[in-house]
């Protein structure tokens, strides 16, 4: 179904649901909600459930049949607007924002609510949440503010004040399975997504339907084995390869430093369950890296992300990761040597 399906099966995240669930049934839904976690939890998909859950009439809402569920499903309802994005980081831009305040004043067409959805708002500047604060903070009895982010902090304190803030969570990997077997793939293709994303939804459906993110995934994998076998050259070409799209560089380096992070609990607990693409990776990777050569090389893919979070040039800054992953590496090996000679 949509990705704003509003009848789809949403899975995990009970209590949250609940907890929203009781709000509506008491009549005290907040007018302002941030549902926040990583990229592919569902958080549109709950917003836009939540909406057609308010706006439905039916008895066992939301029914996804009647007028009111189709034309939220087709973004066509009258009192719903999905704010417009703009700009290369995607942020919201002065004018949109003004015209979503001068469009508060302005009663519901079809019912008794109005909403207002800013999501993916992680690149919203400043600027555009002061603009938006007094509306957020006194806003007519019928408008609902939702907002959906990978982190509350993107969000300024004084805006994050005035609204209710709700964590959206990764699913158990049988959940995730279902879901996926659900929109009918195969049991060998559940297996190997949920090995690379586990319990994001999202990401597995992007795995398996998208070259390009399976593609990030080999890169990444590619990139693990260069760094145990020290081979700088083949680290290089990989990412080369990323060419110029900042988004998937992005993406790739959060499966890198995922997969370091697996590392270094696997150096210390050997079956422990990964979070990152690559098990059989982190598990050679743990054999060779110390702990402060881990977290050398994870200080360098946050700079590498923040340097392309601040559009530094990509190229450059994934040349700077590649020395500084070989370095870490390199003098994790001489440590273990010394201390190898040491023993002897």
């Amino acid at each position: 179904g949509s990705i704003l399906s509003t009848h789809t099966k949403f899975y995990g995240n009970e209590s949250l649901r609940q907890n929203l669930r009781q709000m509506q049934a008491r009549g005290r839904m907040a007018h302002g909600i941030l549902l926040h976690g990583a990229a592919g939890l569902g958080k549109k998909t709950l917003a836009a459930q939540l909406i057609a859950g308010m706006l439905c009439q039916a008895e066992h809402a939301p029914c996804g049949n009647c007028r009111i569920c189709r034309m939220l499903e087709k973004q066509q309802h009258p009192d719903v607007r999905w704010v417009e994005h703009s700009g290369k980081l995607g942020g919201f831009s002065v004018e949109t924002v003004r015209s979503v305040c001068a469009d508060l004043a302005i009663p519901p067409n079809e019912g008794d609510a109005k909403f207002y959805v800013f999501a993916d708002c992680d690149a919203m500047d400043p600027r555009t949440q002061n603009l938006l604060l007094k509306a957020v903070e006194e806003p007519p009895d019928y408008v609902y503010f939702l907002f959906t982010a990978e982190s509350p902090a993107v969000l300024l304190p004084t805006v994050r004040s005035r609204i209710v803030s709700e964590a959206v969570f990764p699913v158990t990997e049988a959940e995730c399975r279902e879901a996926l077997g659900e929109r009918g793939f195969s049991p060998e293709a559940c297996e190997d997504a949920v090995g690379v994303f586990h319990g994001n939804i999202g990401r597995c459906l992007a795995y398996l339907e998208e070259d390009a993110m399976r593609e990030t995934v080999t890169l990444t994998k590619t990139a693990i084995n260069s760094i145990i076998k020290k081979d700088e050259y083949t680290m290089l070409q990989t990412a080369a390869a990323l060419g110029k799209d900042r988004s998937r560089a992005m993406q790739f380096l959060l499966l890198l430093d995922r997969t370091i992070r697996d590392a270094m609990v696997r150096k210390h607990q050997p079956d422990a369950p990964c979070i990152g693409c690559d098990a059989e990776g982190a598990s050679l990777l743990a054999r060779q890296l110390s702990s402060s050569g881990a977290q050398n090389m994870h200080l360098a893919v946050n700079r590498a992300y923040a340097a392309l979070a601040a559009n530094v040039n990509l190229p450059l800054a994934l040349s700077a990761l590649c020395a500084a992953c070989m370095d870490a590496g390199t003098a994790s090996s001489l440590r273990s040597q010394k201390k190898g000679r040491k023993l002897l």
